[in-house]
């Protein structure tokens, strides 16, 4: 029984061998292993197609990795990525083998810039990192904001009894109430849900970052990214000053380690937004879910500038390295010669700007 490796664009004739692909390792329920959602994820992707590289056994396909088009905006220049996700290899088929052969297929990859990888576990890192020897630029930041602490600690496994949770998350409700409003005052900015024309967002999106990298966003892109997806809902607010649109911010709401979990999934805006606007925004949007609210606010980003780091303050605290059960490590390769360099001070990179996952 031998084992072809073909590198080729994500068809329909994919999805459903996609599909018993991610049932076998990650059973029905998750968005991977439902069809719909590979669809939207693979083909329907406006900034361009997706590769797969596929390895089959005896006409099977037992292992992937896929492509995933994404453009990045450097000094008015657009640079196309390699986004490798959904690296998996049949239970049954696991070995040094076929891991070479998918790591054998990234050489054969044509039309994109530069490989583009975030790693979220030790393991994935061990192959980028040893196999296909590839630089690890930066960690991505963690901060988070709890709402309900003893609500958390119970869903973490660390207290039994909730009678008295609300009486004791009084003081930190107050505290972190009083430490957000201080913080917001004064916001120059309204905010609203109402999703803007496509004109109006490609206008505030067609700011020059100059030297900054950042994921080139284009209303069409944020209307495939954020409101067709046929699994995940996200909800979306508008930042306007005078009127006139600044900035949007997008989140989802979702059961992390069995905690309830307000994720920040992408902040993004004119620079000439205050910290306190976003923050102003964040809360507004908290406010919209409902009651009782999550137990906790998470952004997984790099913090170091733009809207992710005005918004990493109180009551946002960052989680030191040491502290993090895991990190998620930015991985780049050039395929093309370099256009720009690619540190954390200038590049930008939001949870939604990762995997669709």
């Amino acid at each position: 029984m031998s084992l072809e490796l073909r590198v080729e664009q994500v068809r329909e004739e994919h999805i459903e061998p996609y599909v018993h692909l991610s049932r076998a390792e990650f059973g029905k329920s998750p968005a991977v292993s439902q069809a719909n959602h590979l669809r939207w994820k693979f083909m329907d992707n406006p900034q361009g197609p997706s590769v797969g590289i596929h390895l089959y056994k005896d006409g099977k396909l037992v292992a992937r990795m896929v492509a995933l088009t994404r453009l990045f905006l450097h000094r008015g220049k657009v640079f196309r990525a390699a986004h490798i996700v959904d690296f998996l290899v049949h239970p049954k088929e696991r070995g040094m083998t076929p891991l070479f052969h998918l790591v054998s297929g990234l050489k054969k990859l044509s039309g994109f810039d530069f490989l583009l990888i975030m790693a979220p576990n030790p393991a994935g890192a061990a192959v980028w990192e040893k196999f296909v020897k590839m630089q690890g630029y930066f960690d991505l930041d963690v901060a988070v904001s709890p709402h309900r602490p003893m609500a958390l600690l119970h869903s973490a496994g660390k207290i039994r009894r909730m009678a008295l949770a609300p009486l004791v998350d009084l003081p930190w409700k107050f505290f972190a109430g009083a430490a957000c409003w201080l913080a917001e005052l004064p916001s120059d900015v309204q905010v609203d849900q109402q999703w803007p024309e496509a004109s109006e967002l490609d206008n505030m999106l067609s700011y020059d970052w100059g030297d900054r990298v950042v994921g080139l966003r284009t209303a069409e892109y944020l209307e495939w990214r954020y409101r067709r997806s046929p699994v995940f809902h996200y909800n979306a607010i508008f930042l306007r000053r005078k009127g006139e649109l600044c900035g949007y911010l997008m989140s989802r709401r979702t059961a992390y380690d069995g905690i309830d979990c307000f994720f920040v999934v992408d902040a993004f805006g004119l620079p000439t937004i205050s910290p306190g606007s976003w923050r102003f925004a964040s809360r507004k949007q908290l406010a919209l879910l409902q009651a009782p609210g999550p137990e906790m606010s998470i952004i997984l980003g790099n913090t170091e500038w733009g809207s992710l780091a005005a918004m990493s303050r109180l009551p946002f605290m960052k989680v030191p390295p040491r502290f993090l059960p895991r990190k998620t490590t930015v991985y780049a390769d050039w395929v093309s010669q370099p256009r720009f360099e690619i540190r954390k001070d200038n590049f930008y990179v939001a949870l939604g700007d990762g995997d669709v996952i």
